[in-house]
């Protein structure tokens, strides 16, 4: 799947999988893969507990390809191979028949960084039972247990006796047999096995854990999708969470990437969801899983859970629309009456943690905002003039949370609950049709005066779908579907081709870039808005471009000149840049909703 000169090496994507900690990633300046763990929580650019691994036959230092697939990572060198196989348990195996040494040197990921590769390296010792523990503070710890071969440390200290360099070296025993197993932990490690599987097991145990999981949750794609589908599936199931493991996480969540945002991030759960449609069952479990961690007192949801703690921060309440797609084209069965009334309370308090903590003041049920992040639209032109807004798209969110409580509440026999939050909901959408439709669009207001924008989150209502008037519905997929306002050839931008205020570089995200999230969102409300052609037509867009590149979050919609403006449009190189952002779970799952559902429903 990932490989030396193939389709897609490890420059963008990581090589991981599901249960494991551990990932690897091709460094874009020295093409050494490097390893360390989501765990931390650490960015690539600034992590201190990264190693390159380096092969040798003994004499000398030995050029590696590589290649990766579910089941294990292979270097291949002109002297033989090592093999590393991660496990769904807290650790990996590293192989090899060949008489060949394995490395692992503290190093760092940019050249030119002032970082210290072992700084934050606290020790590292042979004990009494063979093993040998590397120890790097809040980044965790290293156990290294030879069951063929022994461990050789070096390192070297700076003037004021601060480590500044390690190697561990694994190394092969007299037979030339290398078999390790290296254990990681947050904290303190348990005992260790008495015994390992034997190396083929283990490498089946990772085709079938994916095989299984796509097959149950997953539809099939859209003819001519089969390398998307096959790549996406991967990139979903591989960040799938194991929980325990001394971590917080009560059941698997889905981390948005390993090496930068190694976190599970809020919405993101529910977007993974609506993908799952062949399993509805566990489409509903991610939607709910978020609540695991729900403030018991205000109802808040984190905005992001990491392995050991939870972000203060907050998301979009996207989970009633979730719930909503998920309904539509699954059915309810799987909402039993235990369901409902297991989930109907967290609901319940979520969607008044908004109406309450969030209250636009009005007496009713309209939000503010003075964050970005609350809305999803983190630096989009809606929030050009400033804070606090009142935003039609989280008003569209909050149509949906508070219909869906109250389907929550009525699936549980609790009529009055359930009816309040119905009209609570068609109150609000009232509101929203009144007061925030121009004509063409639906504005943001900053101080009760509309926000002259372009941006493409003033059509996110759509996602109501058919709760929207025909006109309305009829006018935004007239322009959504405009060649060179919002459509390009790869897809929607998130700010129209027409604005002079956009922006593709390094370090934006909806200031005029193709980026996934815009896709579902639009093509799955014009989907449920009876457009599905139209949508279809969208998604193929997206899905072409990520095909082509990878299950990257977003891409420049142009790459020469600004279309309104002229200016030329600087396309930064690197490995992190407005054309390079790292693969991520957040691109997998909307392509595969794209692709196995609202591609074939637009083309039946």
């Amino acid at each position: 799947m990932f490989g030396t000169g193939e389709k897609f090496d490890l420059t963008h994507a990581v090589y991981c999988r599901e249960g494991s900690a551990f990932f690897l990633i091709e460094n874009w300046y020295s093409h050494k893969l490097q390893l360390s763990s989501y765990k931390p929580g650490a960015w690539m650019d600034s992590n201190a507990f990264l190693f390159s691994l380096l092969t040798s036959d003994g004499q000398r230092e030995l050029d590696y390809s590589y290649h990766g697939d579910p089941g294990s990572i292979t270097l291949t060198t002109m002297k033989g191979q090592v093999e590393i196989i991660f496990t769904y348990d807290e650790y990996a195996r590293v192989i090899s028949h060949d008489g060949l040494s394995l490395s692992l040197q503290a190093d760092k990921y940019k050249p030119q960084s002032p970082l210290n590769p072992a700084g934050a390296c606290h020790g590292a010792c042979t004990l009494p039972d063979g093993t040998t523990e590397v120890t790097y503070g809040t980044y965790g710890k290293l156990r290294f247990r030879p069951l063929k071969g022994k461990v050789e440390l070096s390192w070297g200290f700076d003037a004021r006796g601060t480590m500044n360099s390690l190697v561990i070296r694994m190394l092969p025993d007299a037979d030339g047999e290398l078999d390790f197993a290296i254990h990681e932990a947050m904290i303190e490690f348990g005992e260790l096995p008495e015994s390992y599987p034997d190396p083929a097991a283990l490498r089946q145990d990772g085709f079938d854990r994916y095989e299984s999981f796509v097959n149950r949750v997953y539809l099939p794609p859209a003819k001519g999708y089969e390398t998307l589908y096959k790549y996406a599936t991967h990139t979903s199931w591989a960040r799938r969470t194991k929980p325990g493991a001394g971590g917080i996480y009560e059941h698997p969540m889905m981390l948005m990437h390993y090496e930068y945002l190694g976190e599970a991030f809020a919405w993101q759960q529910s977007y993974h969801a609506m993908s799952m449609l062949n399993d509805p069952e566990e489409a509903w479990r991610m939607i709910c899983v978020l609540f695991d961690h729900q403030n018991p007192v205000t109802g808040q949801l984190p905005g992001n859970v990491g392995f050991l703690n939870r972000n203060a921060g907050i998301q979009p309440p996207i989970q009633g629309f979730a719930l909503d797609w998920l309904i539509d084209k699954c059915g309810d069965s799987f909402l039993t009456e235990e369901e409902c009334e297991r989930m109907y309370p967290k609901f319940a308090k979520w969607a008044e943690f908004w109406v309450t903590q969030r209250s636009a003041g009005r007496g009713d049920d309209v939000t503010m905002i003075d964050n970005p992040n609350d809305s999803g639209w983190d630096d989009a032109t809606i929030f050009k003039d400033g804070f606090p807004t009142i935003n039609p798209d989280l008003m569209a969110f909050m149509i949906d949370l508070l219909e869906m409580t109250g389907r929550l509440a009525e699936g549980c026999g609790k009529k009055k609950e359930a009816a309040s939050y119905k009209a609570r909901s068609q109150q609000l959408l009232q509101t929203l049709l009144d007061e925030f439709w121009d004509g063409n669009k639906f504005v943001t207001l900053h101080n009760g005066k509309p926000v002259d924008s372009l941006s493409i989150a003033s059509y996110q209502p759509i996602l109501l779908g058919k709760r929207l008037p025909q006109k309305i519905i009829d006018r935004i997929a007239e322009q959504l579907t405009e060649e060179g306002n919002f459509l390009t050839n790869i897809g929607l931008a998130s700010e129209s081709l027409h604005s002079t205020d956009v922006n593709y570089g390094t370090s934006t995200f909806v200031h005029g870039r193709v980026v996934a999230p815009v896709q579902l969102f639009m093509c799955a409300g014009l989907n449920l808005a009876g457009k599905k052609k139209e949508a279809a037509m969208i998604a193929r867009r997206f899905c072409n471009v990520s095909q082509e590149k990878g299950c990257i979050l977003g891409f420049p919609p142009l790459t020469d000149k600004y279309a309104a403006t002229g200016k030329p449009i600087y396309i930064a190189p690197g490995p992190v840049a407005s054309d390079g952002w790292p693969w991520s779970g957040w691109n997998s799952c909307n392509c595969l909703t794209l692709m196995t559902c609202i591609i074939p429903e637009g083309e039946e």
